[in-house]
Parts: structure tokens; C-alpha cells; sequence
């Protein structure tokens, strides 16, 4: 359920649907969502709702009220809860909560001097809104003010957003926006700052000063002041001459990741080893930070606290790495596959701000570009769980002054011998640091009270943090219970002591699963069966079949139990050893209950990437299904373009080891199409040829599998065509052209017109690549044909733009102008909006570039600029911006040529 109250207030269904609702209950839900989930009395409610003048009868008026919106709400109505002396709504997905929560991390984002993440958090806070705040209702004198509160902080974020920009020298980009704004708003001084300083650094002077004219003069006609000193000192640099600031150090070179995951409070022994850690610092310091000291040998066996020691160290000694402190999860020994150096390179330039598609291609490339951010820098790495020192062996930083911490549950003497790691080994607990690990998390009186069943804790535990750290949540969860009750159970379990093997550690976890309530233990078996390395709140619901509140409230209980980590926001990881517990569990479920739950598992992310897909480019349809998504599944839900990307983002590791998991065991390989096909233009859009070839490849056995037993061929087409797609991106040329061809051949075979048309352009893509720019312009002009006779209008002009321009690129000047113009016309009948179109408006820039039309050029450039920015088109943005320097500079703009020039190299460079 959904409340929209940015624009017209209005109650939207899990469909999609909006309801009805009269004035009275549309001002009721005003008044309760304006609350976000506080309760509002009942007196105010009816002082409100009867503009205070209520009738007598208000109160019971008003019960009458609360029932007519419980109605409206249907299966969400639990979420209107009566109080004491009133009601809240409570757990609705509230636009205005999501839109103050960006613009907060937005401001985050900006204090920390990451101006690209905050330019996206103000944009997709801004992209919430479709009218006025609370529209229809502001009769309401609380709701006129919330209104008008969140209308000044619309105008924050509008600034916000444009001095975001300008410090990324998108001088040009910003200034329609202000230009808009300022007209809305012509009082408000620090929307004119921004603009006269947009267009002074886009190279525009005298707009620059005719916006200082007409604020003096709006402010003397409306309030007889002048403009602020801040306006009047901009003025004066302008006509003084003074060129425009450089354009600040981009966003990723400021960023300062904190990224180091929350440590237990309870930290007990290890003090030889802390001890150790600090001198290793301490000699770096002496030594005037000349060598980056590489720790690696946190070493030892599984659940002896390597990670625990490693984190509490680097908690206290972070102020001493003043740029920064990141960790990353190798998942060496995850029952799924590690993580590969390539990610996690990219996971570790991701923190300090270089986005995955715009980093390069290979392991060296991402190397060298992670040795130049680090390059003088202060900072901590913490590479956790490591299989060998080859996976480590890339991510080590070249500068004086970094200090990387590795642990593994091997003792990796590659890295000691090749690197100069200095090696540690943890061993047990010994008696008085389990008793201290004990005390900090049950309180030392406790103990005291019973000091033998504590003494068999311990043996019984034998002193493995692990297994320590599960039965203290066990006895921290149920304090009237006696701790020689505790002992009493775990030896009934029968241990024969820790050491002996993981058969004894799964006693100790089996006897914390026992004492869950059986919808936690349930759902605790049931993730065995999700491959990780991360679990949200929605793919747990699906896995189980139940409601998202509830998957929450019994993903709580596990992490209670110590028996789940949250890592971030409904976020969940699981312990490498419980993993495999928890999968252990799972094969002692019935087929059929296993079955239907990893069918749900993978409806979830094929539903939840269609729609993310659909809320990035609604103008693409998706692939055909015949099957509806399964009951019980809860998909994921993004409100805008940036929301989008991050789900991907965060999800491709989880989807690639889905797919790895469906083809393995022959699961659903029709559903792996959809998957497929519904993140092929996102994944293509971002650069990420990698991710997208490694998927495709991956699915390729199943579908085939399936189609030899009787399936439609067409899903196998999907899967070639999306590998021929990232092969030709990654310049391999032959096997796109293999993958490609097959995807012809069976599209032809089949009659599908739209995947024939798909194919085809693709190949006119990898033909262009390789210079053969008549074949391209051949091929798209047989996929335009193929689209039209198949209805598709959108990609039929989309293509006739790519065949104005294979022409443009064989010297068909005028033939390629006009098959683009109509493209461009034809575009804006029929999808308004459309995400690509920018890449037709270059292409018509850069043939009036090329006939010596400069000015028209230009302006082209700079419109196709703004859109495939919006669009998130990374390689059409660098082509874009590369032609509009060349103009900018023809046109004697040096600096603004420079500022486009600089931007281009940086994504192509780290595109690779």
C-alpha cells in the first residue's frame, strides 16, 4: 500500500490501482500519513476535519470516518491502528517519507563531498513529486502548513541538486532547470546565485548579468531591496573579468567511505593480538608512512572470531586513517562461489566513489585505477574471508600510509612471502576470555550466580566465539531462565567438544534452531535453500510465501538468535557455517515444499527486475509470459530511475548465483529468460558487458537443455542475443557474431518479429564497431522494416535514428539527416520521454558538425547531453560529450570544451 501526498493526495492499491476516496477521507489520510506513523489524537483529528468548527457529534463522526478509510484500505487496513487517544497509520509506504529521507542523505552525501551521489539523491527526491504537496486538501491548517514545509524543502533540494551539479562542471546541464525554477520562484535569491553562476561557467556573461538585472528589478519593484551581497559580490567578479573557478576535484576523489560494519559490543581477550596490530601501525608511523603494511595472516579456523578481531581493531583505530575505512566480504569459503577479484575491485573503487560502469573492463585497469585513488592516502582496508592470496594478491594499494588487514581460514604464505604480510593465528578462547565474552553479553551477576553451569558452558562450548556468542543470545533472549537449565540442554546434545568437527558445531546450532518459534526455525530452514550472499526482507518473504511485515518481524527473531547479521537496512548475511547448516536443514523439507519455495525465490527476482525495469524505461515492453508470478511472492518496488540502478547494483551478485542455482538443478529455465531479458539494457546502459555476458552465458545450458526437451526455442534466442550484445561491447568480435547469428536463425525459424528486429540491430551495432558501417546501416534498416511490420513503432524509429546514422558514418550526409529527423519526430508522437532519444539528437548534431554547421551542432550536443545523462547512457553520454567539446571549442570556448573534454575521458577511460 502506497500514500501519495506530493501532488494529489491519493491512496494507491498494491496494483497499481488508485481508490476513490471522498474529500473526508482523503483529508483523514492527509492528516494521519503527515504524521508518518505517529499517532494524532482524536480532538485534533476532528478539530481538523471540521475546520474548527466541529459538530457535536464529531467524535463519533470521526469513528464513522476511520471505518469508511479502513475499508478503503482493504488488506492493509491493520495499518490504521487505533491509540489511546487517537490513531496512527503506521507501515505505509509514504512518498513524502521517501522524499525527506533522500534529500537527507542527499546533504549526507554532499557534506562528505560525493556530489554525484548527491546530484542522484536530489534528483530521484525530486522525481517523487507530480504536483503540489497535499494537493486539494490544504483547507486543513496542519495540512496547509506541512504543505508549505514541504514546498520550501522542494526548493532546498532543487538548489541542492543544481550546486551538486555545478561542482561536477554540468554547468549546462543546470541551467534550464534554473531558468524554471527562478520564474516559479522569482523571490528567491539563491536560485538566481545558482543560475548566474551557471551560466558565467557555461561561458554565458551577459545572461549571467541580465539574470542580475532582472532580480535587482524584481526585488525593487516587489520589495524595494536590492539583491544580497553574496548576488552583488558574483556581479562584480563578472564584470571584472575574473574567470570562473576551476571546476572542484570530482566526486570520487572526495569521497571518505566509512564502510565498516557494526562490531559487538562485547568484545572479550585477544589482547596479545590487538597489541600486535598496533605496533604494525605504530612502525608504519615511525617509519614516516614510506611502506603500506599489508596484515594478513589473521588466520585460523572457522567461527574462531577472525572477523570479530579484525573489525574491534579497526573500529579503534580508524582515526587514524583519516581517508577512509572499507570492507569487503572475499566470501572465500561461502558454500556459493567467491567473490571474484574483478568485483572486488569494483566493490572497493565503489566506495570511494567510481561508479561500476564507469570503471575499466579488467583486473589490471581496475587495479591501477584503485592504486591512483589510494595514491597519498590514509586508508584502511579490511578484506575479509579470503580463499588465497590470489584473490587478494590485486587489491593491494601501492601507497605509503594504506594498510590492508586480510582474514582466511587459511594462513595465505603466498601474501606473507611475496608481499610481507605478517602472519597471526587465532586459536580458542582460553577459560577467562570466554568467561569475559560470556559476562559482556549476559552481565557478569548473572555469572556469579551460577559459576558451575557456567565453567560447563564453557567446556561444553569449548571456548569457540561462535558457538559462545549463539548460546549468549539463547540466555540473553530468555532471562528468567537458569543457566544451569542452558548447560542441562546443550548436554543433552551430546558434544563431544568444538574441536572435534563442524558435526559439533551444527549440535550447537541445532539446539538454537530448536528453541525458535517454528515460523522463524522454518523460515531459518527455508534460506538454506537461497544461494546469498545477501537476503532482503522481500526475497525471505517470497521464499516463505508470507507477508513482507512478517518476513521482517522473523527475520528480527534470527538476528536475535545470533543466528543472522543485519548488515544495512533490511539487509541480512548469514555466517559461511550456519549457510550450510541452514541448507542442511533445508534437505529435510518435503520436494514439494523445497520445490515451491525456490520457485518463489526466483519469481521474486524475475518480477522484482521486470519492474524495476519497467519504472527505468517504460517505454520498453518486456519479454512475453504466459505464466502469472506464483502466490505468495513479494517483489521489490523502486520509485524512480536512480532507485533503480541501485537495486541492480546490489542485486547482481544474488541473481547471478540464482541463475547458477536454477541452471544446476533445472529449475524454471523459462523464468531465467524473463530474468535475463528484463536486465539486458539496464546492464547494457551501465557498462556492465561483464556482468551481462557472464549471466547470459550462464543460462545458455539450461535453456538449451530445455528447449531439447520439447521448449519453445525462443528463450534460447534471448539468451545468444544478450551474450552477441556484451561480446560485441567487450570487442569479442567472433563470439558475437556466433551468439548473434544463432539468435537470427531462430527468431527467422520462429516468426518473431520483434526478436528478429532486436537481433538484427545488435548486429548492426557490432558491425559498425568493426568499421563496416554499410552493413550496419543494411542491417538496421532491415530491423526498422521487421519492427514496422510488426507493430512496434518505438523500435522502428529508434532503429531508423541508428540507420540515419550507419549512413552519416559511410558519408550519406543528407539520406542519414533525414532518417534521423523523422526518427526524432516520430519518437516524440509516439513515446514522449523516451529514454534513447538523445542518442538520435547527437547523431543530428554530429551532422551538422560534420556539413560545418557548428552553432546548430552545439545546441544539439548540448540537449543530447542532458538527456542520455538522465538516461543513465554512459557510452552514447561520452560519445555525446566528446562532439560537443570539438564544438565548444570551434566556437572559441575553450573552458567549457575543456570541462566536456575532461568528463569524457573519465567515462571512457573507465569503461575501458
Amino acid at each position: 500500500m502506497r500514500v501519495r501526498v506530493l501532488g494529489a493526495v491519493e491512496l494507491i492499491c498494491d496494483d497499481g490501482t488508485v481508490q476513490r476516496l471522498s474529500r473526508t477521507r482523503r483529508t483523514l489520510l492527509a492528516l494521519l500519513a503527515s504524521a508518518r506513523g505517529a499517532p494524532v489524537s482524536s480532538d485534533l483529528l476532528v478539530d481538523e476535519l471540521w475546520h474548527g468548527s466541529p459538530p457535536v457529534t464529531g467524535v463519533n463522526l470521526l469513528h464513522q470516518r476511520v471505518r469508511d478509510l479502513r475499508r478503503a484500505l482493504g488488506e492493509h487496513r491493520h495499518r490504521l491502528e487505533s491509540r489511546a487517544n487517537g490513531y496512527a497509520l503506521v507501515g505505509a509506504d509514504i512518498d513524502q517519507a521517501r522524499f525527506e529521507d533522500l534529500v537527507e542523505q542527499g546533504q549526507a552525501a554532499v557534506e562528505a563531498g560525493n556530489h554525484e551521489r548527491a546530484s542522484m539523491l536530489f534528483d530521484a527526491a525530486l522525481g517523487l513529486w507530480t504536483g503540489n504537496a497535499y494537493d486539494a486538501v490544504t483547507e486543513s491548517p496542519m495540512i496547509a502548513t506541512e504543505a508549505a514545509r514541504l514546498e520550501e524543502l522542494r526548493l532546498v533540494a532543487v538548489e541542492s541538486r543544481a550546486a551538486a551539479d555545478l561542482a561536477l562542471g554540468r554547468q549546462a546541464a543546470v541551467v534550464g532547470d534554473l531558468q524554471t525554477a527562478v520564474e516559479a520562484n522569482p523571490l528567491r535569491e539563491g536560485l538566481w546565485l545558482l543560475l548566474m553562476t551557471a551560466l558565467w561557467h557555461s561561458g554565458r556573461t551577459a545572461e549571467a548579468l541580465e539574470a542580475y538585472q532582472r532580480l535587482f528589478r524584481t526585488l525593487q519593484d516587489e520589495l524595494g531591496v536590492e539583491p544580497s551581497k553574496d548576488v552583488r559580490d558574483l556581479q562584480l567578479r563578472i564584470l571584472d573579468g575574473d574567470g570562473p573557478a576551476p571546476p572542484p576535484t570530482r566526486a570520487h576523489e572526495q569521497v571518505v567511505p566509512r564502510q565498516l560494519p557494526p562490531v559487538v559490543a562485547a568484545f572479550a581477550g585477544r589482547e596479545d593480538h590487538l597489541t600486535t596490530l598496533d605496533q604494525l601501525v605504530d612502525e608504519q608511523m615511525v617509519e614516516g608512512g614510506r611502506r603500506a603494511v599489508v596484515i594478513s595472516a589473521i588466520a585460523g579456523t572457522a567461527g574462531i572470531g577472525k572477523t570479530t578481531l579484525a573489525l574491534y581493531w579497526a573500529h579503534r583505530t580508524a582515526p587514524r586513517f583519516p581517508d577512509g575505512q572499507v570492507f569487503v566480504n572475499l566470501r572465500g569459503f561461502d558454500p556459493g562461489a567467491a567473490l571474484d577479484p574483478l568485483d572486488a575491485l569494483g566493490v572497493v573503487l565503489e566506495a570511494f566513489g567510481v561508479e561500476r560502469s564507469r570503471q575499466p573492463q579488467d583486473i589490471d585497469g581496475r587495479a591501477g585505477l584503485l592504486r591512483s585513488r589510494l595514491a597519498g592516502k590514509r586508508v584502511l582496508l579490511v578484506l575479509d574471508n579470503a580463499r588465497d592470496s590470489e584473490q587478494v594478491r590485486s587489491l593491494l594499494p601501492g601507497s605509503p600510509g594504506c594498510v590492508t588487514l586480510v582474514t582466511s581460514r587459511n594462513r595465505l604464505s603466498g601474501l606473507v612471502a611475496e608481499a610481507g604480510a605478517r602472519p597471526m593465528e587465532l586459536g580458542l578462547l582460553d577459560h577467562t576470555e570466554a568467561y569475559e565474552l560470556l559476562a559482556g553479553r549476559l552481565g557478569e551477576d548473572r555469572l556469579l550466580a551460577e559459576p558451575e553451569a557456567v565453567d560447563r558452558i564453557i567446556a561444553l562450548c569449548a571456548s569457540l566465539p561462535l558457538t559462545l556468542s549463539v548460546v549468549a543470545a539463547r540466555a540473553a533472549t530468555r532471562p528468567a531462565y537458569a543457566l544451569t537449565d542452558l548447560a542441562d540442554e546443550l548436554g543433552e546434545s551430546r558434544l563431544d567438544g568444538f574441536g572435534a568437527g563442524r558435526g559439533d558445531l551444527r549440535a550447537t546450532f541445532s539446539w538454537s534452531v530448536r528453541h525458535l518459534p517454528e515460523p522463524a526455525a522454518r523460515l531459518f530452514r527455508l534460506i538454506g535453500l537461497h544461494p546469498g550472499p545477501t537476503l532482503t526482507v522481500p526475497a525471505a518473504a517470497s521464499l516463505a510465501g508470507i507477508p513482507r511485515v512478517r518476513a521482517r518481524h522473523l527475520l528480527d527473531e534470527l538476528t536475535e538468535a545470533n543466528l543472522l547479521t543485519e548488515v544495512a537496512p533490511g539487509r541480512f548475511v548469514l555466517h559461511d557455517l550456519l549457510r550450510e547448516y541452514a541448507a542442511d536443514l533445508a534437505t529435510h523439507e518435503p520436494d514439494p515444499v523445497r520445490a515451491a519455495a525456490q520457485l518463489r525465490m526466483i519469481d521474486h527476482y524475475v518480477f522484482s527486475a521486470r519492474s524495476v525495469h519497467s519504472v527505468y524505461d517504460p517505454h520498453q515492453s518486456h519479454l512475453d509470459t504466459t505464466e502469472p508470478m506464483r502466490d505468495g511472492v513479494t517483489i521489490e518496488i523502486v520509485g524512480d530511475g536512480g532507485e533503480a540502478l541501485a537495486w541492480i547494483a546490489g542485486q547482481l551478485p544474488v541473481i547471478s548465483r540464482v541463475i547458477d542455482t536454477a541452471v544446476a538443478q533445472g529449475l524454471a529455465p523459462d523464468r531465467i529468460v524473463l530474468l535475463v531479458g528484463a536486465l539486458e539494457r539496464l546492464l547494457d546502459l551501465q557498462g556492465r558487458w561483464i556482468e551481462l555476458a557472464a549471466l547470459a552465458e550462464a543460462a545458455l545450458p539450461g535453456v538449451r537443455r530445455r528447449v531439447s526437451q520439447g521448449g519453445a526455442p525462443a528463450g534460447l534466442g534471448v539468451m545468444h542475443r544478450a551474450a552477441g550484445a556484451a561480446c560485441g561491447r567487450l570487442g569479442r568480435v567472433e563470439d558475437a557474431l556466433e551468439h548473434l547469428g544463432r539468435a537470427l536463425e531462430l527468431a527467422t525459424e520462429s516468426g518473431d518479429l520483434v526478436a528478429e528486429g532486436k537481433t538484427l540491430h545488435r548486429l548492426a551495432t557490432v558491425a559498425t564497431a568493426s568499421g563496416d558501417h554499410a552493413g550496419a546501416a543494411a542491417y538496421a534498416a532491415r530491423a526498422a522494416d521487421v519492427f514496422a511490420r510488426g507493430g512496434d513503432l518505438i523500435r522502428a524509429a529508434w532503429t531508423t535514428g541508428r540507420l540515419g546514422l550507419y549512413e552519416a558514418l559511410d558519408g550519406s550526409y543528407e539520406s542519414g539527416l533525414r532518417h534521423c529527423e523523422a526518427a526524432l519526430a516520430e519518437l516524440r508522437r509516439v513515446a514522449p520521454g523516451y529514454r534513447s532519444e538523445g542518442n538520435v539528437v547527437a547523431t543530428i548534431g554530429w551532422i551538422h558538425q560534420q556539413r560545418g554547421d557548428v552553432d546548430e551542432a552545439a545546441g544539439h550536443f548540448e540537449e543530447a547531453v542532458t538527456k542520455l545523462r538522465a538516461a543513465g547512457d554512459l557510452p552514447g553520454l561520452a560519445d555525446a560529450l566528446g562532439h560537443l567539446a570539438e564544438t565548444r571549442a570551434a566556437l572559441g570556448k575553450h573552458e567549457d570544451a575543456r570541462c566536456a573534454r575532461d568528463e569524457c575521458d573519465s567515462i571512457l577511460a573507465q569503461l575501458g
